[in-house]
């Protein structure tokens, strides 16, 4: 009987490259799949299994809210969480369309807000919601 393995990839999507590499850095355990928009984050979680989803809010081509709710209606137990330096996303609009959180990019703990949500999510642990 074979049982069904942990994913060890996060779905980053993210229109700005350094962001997505900051998370592949701080996350080292995680293969991070890094995307610029709405099309393509689509394909890539349709075809793949991922642990966590981080999206940001602006992408290239629509708004992570958009993945956010595709991703819920194919996996209603992925962890996903929001970074955004917008302040016009509230933590309401995320939790409606299926994410667990809310980071603000611009903030200075932005790193160690990040690093703890995913722990908290990846280890199955509850997380604070934040903005």
């Amino acid at each position: 009987m074979s049982t069904a393995s942990v994913p060890r990839r996060i779905l980053c999507a993210e229109d700005n490259p350094d962001i997505c590499e900051l998370i592949a850095a701080i996350l080292t355990e995680y293969e991070v799949i890094s995307v610029t928009g709405v099309v393509e984050a689509s394909e890539k979680f349709r075809v793949g299994e991922f642990a966590l989803a981080v999206l940001d809010y602006h992408l290239i081509d629509g708004d992570g809210l958009t993945i956010c709710r595709h991703i819920r209606e194919a996996d209603p137990q992925i962890p996903i969480v929001f970074i955004t330096g917008d302040p016009d996303l509230t933590i309401e609009e995320v939790l409606s369309a299926g994410g667990k959180l809310l980071i603000d990019k611009g903030s200075p703990r932005f790193i160690d807000e990040l690093i703890d949500a995913a722990e908290r999510l990846l280890d199955g642990k509850p997380s604070l919601v934040t903005n």
